[in-house]
């Protein structure tokens, strides 16, 4: 069995680029929003359109408008700037009132992704918003996490409850089956890191692993968002809804292919057991 299990070695498939080889390639990907992990992925929601909603990062930090123009169009605009933004959009839907929405500013450089949860029973979002390039190589995926509030209506939100970081998940173990021929297992050892073992499909057998951040939506549904460090430097995102099963996520930057992609996917889940570890560990 263990002949099967062979380490991932992704420096080896990793051609480093410049600044400017990332932002042409950016420019020669147009179907970047097609991926090959579909298969599972629910129907595209199509529950904001025509509406308006203002995400407000806590702190002061960022504030954006967005206008829903129909089920894959949308509208935004930063707080303060008058310049408006139209870009490609694609929502799912994981629980009863929480959602997850992504775009990428198409005419952003360095290339900029967003990927967003819309919890509107609470009225609240988490922004992972994402460019490529940082001072290790260009081609890594520069990541920043805003927690925050929606406003509709012009109606502000109080200060309550937020999506926060936690250990909920630590010890666990899950498999993901993305289509038929794909399924592959987290292990969730740590409160900042993730390893995976692709189970079945292409590279089957292969061991990764990569720093992780976890964040609590509510009592059931989870987002966790890892970046390759040690290899291609795109970054991986997922938010699981435990009591059924399945999650949805995207998947940004540049894979071993030499292709940026940025897309949404799904998987059903299966759970692979657990230890008693997420106490052990100092924040």
């Amino acid at each position: 069995m263990n002949q099967l299990l062979r380490p991932y070695r992704p420096h080896r498939m990793t051609i480093e680029m410049t600044e400017q080889e990332v932002a042409e390639l950016v420019k020669a990907c147009p179907n970047y929003h097609i991926g090959d992990l579909v298969g599972r992925r629910p129907a595209f929601s199509t529950r904001f359109a025509g509406s308006e909603l203002v995400l407000r990062a806590d702190g002061g930090g960022t504030a954006i408008r967005h206008r829903f123009i129909d089920g894959h169009k949308l509208v935004w605009q930063e707080e303060g700037s008058p310049e408006e933004h139209e870009e490609y959009y694609e929502a799912l839907q994981i629980d009863k009132a929480i959602y997850l929405v992504a775009y990428l500013r198409k005419d952003s450089r360095p290339a900029t992704s967003v990927t967003c949860v819309l919890d509107l029973e609470m009225n609240l979002t988490t922004m992972i918003i994402s460019a490529m390039g940082t001072p290790q190589s260009a081609r890594y995926v520069n990541q920043r996490v805003y927690h925050g509030v929606i406003e509709r209506d012009g109606i502000p939100v109080p200060m309550a409850w937020r999506h926060h970081l936690t250990r909920d998940l630590v010890g666990k173990s899950m498999g993901w089956s993305y289509r038929d021929d794909m399924t592959s297992q987290h292990i969730f050892g740590t409160p900042y890191s993730i390893a995976w073992v692709i189970l079945q499909g292409p590279g089957t057998g292969l061991l990764g692993h990569a720093p992780c951040k976890y964040y609590k939506i509510n009592d059931h549904v989870y987002l966790y968002s890892w970046i390759e460090t040690l290899g291609s430097g795109q970054q991986g995102v997922v938010l699981v809804n435990t009591r059924i099963m399945h999650d949805v996520g995207t998947f940004y930057g540049i894979h071993h292919g030499q292709q940026f992609e940025f897309y949404t996917y799904g998987a059903r889940g299966f759970n692979l057991g657990s230890y008693d570890t997420k106490d052990r560990f100092k924040w």
